[in-house]
């Protein structure tokens, strides 16, 4: 929600104790389905789009199993799946305003390169080794 002109979560944004009335609105730049709900089709089916899950070369996914992950594979993915996809970053994000319909917003554009990163073998680590 866009709470006094700032986009946030409103389980964690304190409302003023003034007697002042306090701005609660619909995120911007989204249609309004009803009073604060805005429509997250098009900025789910862009998430979806860059394939944000991870897969195992090594063993293909049987249906309806689940592939265990140890501690030092999660460690591995610490800061790049703490969003909770709500969505505040692409609606602050002035590039995602102007054109919705192709720019895929800051989490799907993180989750991409997070896949990036972790298969090229120039990652982040290698080309610090470099400089």
């Amino acid at each position: 929600m866009n709470i006094y002109g700032d986009n946030g979560l409103a389980c964690l944004t304190k409302i003023s104790g003034a007697s002042s009335a306090s701005t609660v609105s619909p995120l911007p730049h989204m249609f309004v389905v009803k009073d604060l709900v805005v429509d997250m089709t098009n900025f789910y089916s862009q998430y979806k789009s860059v394939e944000p899950w991870l897969k195992r070369k090594d063993q293909p996914l049987q249906q309806g199993k689940e592939i265990p992950q140890t501690k030092a594979d999660r460690a591995k993915l610490d800061g790049m799946y703490e969003c909770i996809l709500c969505a505040c970053c692409s609606t602050s994000c002035s590039s995602y305003w102007w054109n919705p319909e192709e720019y895929l917003g800051p989490i799907a554009l993180l989750h991409a390169n997070r896949r990036q990163i972790l298969c090229y073998r120039f990652s982040r680590r290698q080309q610090h080794k470099i400089i």
